[in-house]
């Protein structure tokens, strides 16, 4: 692929970040700042940029030109150096919005979209797009190996992406997890450590491993690189439905980077004058097992209260997110509200979500159809709305988990044996809609 042909066009889009800023006190960091939390509030920093710079640079590339890839507006992310950008990231991005008729009917819906993240590459989740920008980063700095802290698919997007890289990776799993994502990580080259401890408990104790041995955290010492990929997410979205910002954006929600940041995407869009976003409302699902943020918003509280998890939804099994208050903001800003789900409706929905559409997700996604129906029940998204729901991961990565339903074995293979278990299979086949 020629420089032009991947958007390097005279060294590519210059990103236009030009510091941090902590999001409680306003406190502000040049970009190379080296720590990644504020020394006043221990909040998570934020990237700041110049707006007015970005949008003169976005004008100077057109759009036919550029990647479609995760750097598409690579104006408006944190990363300056095009090498660091060409060894990471170039597979991920622009993954399908898919129309999903079938699902809108069952609910009642109109414009009906799933934003279909289990596709991305190289790891089918979401957090492709989080982890290039911590490894991108990690490559700015001239660093060669990186760990991460993770319930499931950072550890494996981060073995995926160091692979790329050609650095160590080293993932530290809580108690609780999906086995089929170490066991990728560990075939990927990963070096894997499984915790006994949950996962806010393991955060803890890696951000203190990252402060006494110098060891990169993808989502901790690199965390406010890391969250900007979230992003290219509402970037996307938006581009996809024609610079026409959806009614509503629904998806699930762990720390709350995701959720977080595509607010903070779609505000960009609208201030670089590429659309309008301020009637986008947002919205968030969680499992009852876990679900902090939710019952925060739902509640009216200022702040969340942490749970200890109870949810097969392991990716979600967060109990104390960082982003709470930047989720909580967000949700509130744009007049969204939240929906918390049983481990079974997660289940069924995932169900729902394959048999009507085709689409098999993981309990995270699960988390979000099952959101959407309780959101269309209640009436907090109308009929004639169009909303897109993020699939954030594949269910290929966690089948281990997903109810068990049998299936005839051992039937003779004679053509009177399998024309009568034909007629069984007939007669219990679900019946779906057109």
């Amino acid at each position: 692929m020629t420089g032009q042909q991947n958007g390097e066009l005279g060294g590519g889009p210059r990103s236009a970040a030009n510091g941090l800023r902590c999001p409680a006190c306003n406190r502000t960091f040049p970009l190379a700042h080296p720590e990644a939390f504020c020394p006043d509030c221990n909040r998570s920093l934020d990237i700041t940029y110049d707006y007015d710079l970005a949008k003169e640079l976005i004008g100077q590339l057109p759009f036919e030109r550029r990647p479609q890839n995760i750097w598409r507006l690579a104006e408006l992310l944190p990363i300056h150096d095009p090498a660091a950008r060409q060894r990471v990231g170039t597979n991920s991005g622009f993954t399908p919005l898919l129309p999903a008729p079938r699902l809108a009917a069952e609910l009642g819906l109109g414009a009906l979209y799933l934003k279909d993240d289990s596709t991305l590459r190289p790891t089918f989740s979401y957090k492709d797009r989080v982890v290039s920008m911590s490894v991108a980063r990690l490559l700015e700095l001239g660093k060669e190996e990186l760990g991460c802290v993770s319930t499931g698919n950072v550890g494996h997007a981060t073995a995926a992406l160091c692979a790329r890289a050609g650095i160590p990776a080293y993932i530290f799993y809580p108690n609780r997890l999906e086995p089929t994502k170490a066991k990728l990580c560990r075939a990927l080259g990963a070096q894997v450590c499984q915790l006994d401890a949950t996962y806010d408990e393991a955060n803890r104790a890696c951000r203190q491993l990252a402060e006494e041995t110098g060891l990169h955290f993808a989502n901790i010492t690199l965390r406010p690189f890391y969250s900007e990929g979230g992003k290219t997410e509402a970037f996307e979205i938006v581009e996809q439905l024609g610079w026409q910002a959806p009614d509503h954006i629904l998806l699930p929600a762990a720390g709350g980077t995701l959720s977080s940041r595509i607010h903070k995407g779609l505000r960009e869009l609208e201030t670089v004058g590429l659309a309008q976003t301020a009637h986008t409302r947002l919205h968030i699902a969680q499992p009852e097992g876990c679900a902090p943020i939710a019952n925060a918003i739902l509640s009216g509280a200022e702040r969340i209260t942490p749970v200890v998890p109870q949810t097969a939804a392991h990716s979600l099994a967060i109990g104390a997110p960082g982003d709470a208050p930047l989720v909580i903001e967000a949700v509130r800003s744009r007049g969204g509200t939240a929906a918390t789900v049983s481990d079974e409706e997660i289940f069924q929905a995932i169900d729902l979500l394959a048999r009507l559409e085709g689409v098999f997700t993981e309990p995270a996604g699960g988390t979000a159809i099952a959101g959407l129906q309780r959101l269309a029940a209640n009436g907090a998204i109308g009929p004639q709305d169009s909303v897109v729901v993020v699939v954030t991961g594949n269910g290929m990565k966690t089948v281990e988990d997903h109810p068990a339903k049998g299936w005839p074995q051992a039937v003779p293979c004679t053509q009177e044996a399998i024309r009568e278990e034909l007629e069984r299979l007939r007669e219990s086949a679900a019946p779906t809609p057109a």
